[in-house]
């Protein structure tokens, strides 16, 4: 199935605020996952299965975490989702 970039992007918003309990609404790709989002390797495990749940994917948490910001991990998620 292809995703647009909006779609990604909303996908990954709506799982990074379910992880760290926080309004997707408020989440900006420029945020960064420790400095911006206090995010911790259980939020990333949380992500990564709602991600694989949802996009019909495989996403590691080595991928994920190597992002700096949401940004980044928006950008890989294209770029998974596009060889799938």
């Amino acid at each position: 199935m292809a995703f647009t970039t909006d779609e990604i992007r909303d996908i990954l918003f709506d799982a990074v605020g379910k992880s760290i309990k926080r309004d997707p609404a408020t989440l900006t790709p420029d945020l960064r996952w420790i400095e911006d989002l206090s995010f911790k390797s259980v939020n990333g495990m949380k992500v990564c299965g709602l991600l694989n749940y949802k996009l019909k994917i495989t996403v590691k948490l080595t991928d994920l975490i190597e992002c700096a910001t949401l940004q980044d991990a928006i950008d890989m998620l294209v770029r998974l989702t596009s060889e799938a």
